[in-house]
């Protein structure tokens, strides 16, 4: 965080088997279709690296509460202090993950920051989830990144800011990786993930906006949310979005096969080698305020009428932010 639902549609001869992957990779292949003699092979995903619910999330997560690296205008709170305060809770086996709603906040406002404990290193990694954090001041992030940052990269899959309507999607890297803006349904807004890249803002790396109102903030919560899904392998990092009531049923299933989930959202391939860049990961969700990215862009949003700055209106309105919170069905990481 730093600044189609499967449709199996086979025309009558245009069927093409999909290339087994690389050796190694924790695949299944399951015939699905039979034509001309010829049989075709959906490759999927069938060893779980790591599932979390709320029977066992707050437990598998690390509750940061350093200084906000991105300078949000936040207190980042332990885990006796969210439980506290209400920030955190299982409500119908789901997990929420808020910030405090109740209380003026003059040198910041409680919120959370998570990041698990396991480290991974490609895989397949799906969330279900029903509320993403939305509002004037929030900037809520579902991301991925190694300790040696950014030597070891990040992978920003969903985040957004104010009242964004669009998911934004990125990468964060070191020098020397570049992706070609094709291959996805998104936007293109930048091609080289270095952090310094020239003529890029600062630490912009390459990234894509989601063409679809719904992918984030209030569209996306008025649907009952969806599921999202990254794929991260030796040759590309994939995002897939799918709005509740569309979801493949495969993709929460025992064997997701990302292969016929259609054209992905977002996808980042090219002059970039993806074992070098991206390793020993840990997953992170958090919600701060302002910021590099939301308080740089205060007054250029519809927010600006609220507050003259974007800090005082997070300090002095705790009640704007009652759509401040995840709740979440699920999270698993499948191994490749």
């Amino acid at each position: 965080m730093r600044f189609q639902f499967l449709h199996l549609i086979f025309a009558a001869a245009t069927v093409s088997a999909v290339a087994i992957p690389p050796a190694g990779t924790y695949w299944n292949s399951t015939t699905i279709v039979k034509q001309d003699d010829a049989v075709y092979h959906a490759e999927s995903y069938s060893q779980l690296a790591a599932t979390y619910t709320a029977d066992n999330f707050f437990d598998e997560f690390e509750f940061f509460t350093g200084d906000d690296p991105t300078d949000g205008f936040v207190k980042f709170s332990s885990r006796p202090l969210a439980q506290k305060l209400g920030l955190i809770r299982a409500p119908a086996d789901k997990v929420y993950m808020g910030v405090d709603m109740a209380r003026l906040a003059p040198n910041g406002r409680r919120s959370l920051r998570l990041e698990s404990k396991a480290r991974f290193t490609r895989g397949l990694f799906i969330l279900d989830v029903e509320h993403l954090p939305w509002g004037c001041g929030t900037w809520p992030a579902f991301w991925t990144l190694g300790d040696d940052w950014p030597n070891n990269g990040e992978i920003d899959i969903i985040e957004g800011v104010h009242e964004q309507q669009y998911n934004a999607v990125a990468l964060h890297t070191a020098p020397s990786c570049r992706v070609d803006p094709e291959g996805y349904s998104g936007t293109p807004v930048t091609e080289d993930c270095f952090v310094d890249a020239e003529g890029q803002g600062k630490n912009q790396g390459c990234a894509v906006h989601d063409a679809s109102a719904a992918s984030y903030g209030d569209g996306f919560n008025k649907n009952g949310g969806g599921v999202y899904a990254m794929e991260w392998t030796s040759q590309h990092i994939k995002v897939w979005w799918w709005p509740r009531g569309t979801v493949p049923a495969d993709a929460l299933g025992a064997n997701p096969a990302p292969a016929y989930w259609g054209m992905p959202q977002a996808m980042f391939k090219g002059a970039c080698d993806m074992d070098e860049k991206f390793r020993d990961h840990k997953i992170v969700f958090d919600i701060t305020f302002c910021g590099d990215w939301a308080g740089n862009t205060w007054a250029q949003s519809d927010c600006a009428s609220r507050a003259d700055t974007c800090a005082r209106h997070v300090s002095e309105n705790p009640t704007a932010f009652e759509e401040a919170y995840w709740l979440i069905n699920s999270l698993k990481v499948w191994s490749s």
